[in-house]
């Protein structure tokens, strides 16, 4: 039995499978785009410019922080966040996963 990666396929049978892979990458980017720039409208506070949502995992937002704190407020504010995004956003998230993950040029000295 071959398998189905040795066996030959015609271009286009590829190529289409490849533009809707890609399509569908573009749309999660495009979304998760959406998302960080809308936090803002749900929270107003200085400490939010520093959080961006970096993932949607099942039931879970990963936000990645700048700074450890702004994890403090927002560790105090997540139902509320939770609630807007799955209300806005039509999502079905129960958790945040936060991290610290700041900027690559803040972390390697601006290189």
């Amino acid at each position: 039995m071959r398998s189905y990666l040795t066996e030959p396929r015609q271009l286009k049978h590829v190529l289409s499978q490849a533009q809707e892979v890609r399509g569908g990458v573009l749309e999660r980017a495009r979304r998760l785009a959406d998302i960080n720039r809308a936090l803002r409208e749900w929270c107003d506070e200085p400490w939010v410019r520093q959080v961006r949502l970096a993932n949607l995992r099942g039931d879970t937002v990963v936000l990645y922080s700048a700074s450890a704190s702004a994890l403090v407020p927002l560790r105090h504010r997540s139902r509320s966040l939770l609630a807007w995004l799955n209300t806005r956003y039509h999502l079905t998230c129960t958790r945040i996963d936060a991290k610290v993950r700041p900027p690559v040029a803040v972390a390697f000295g601006g290189v």
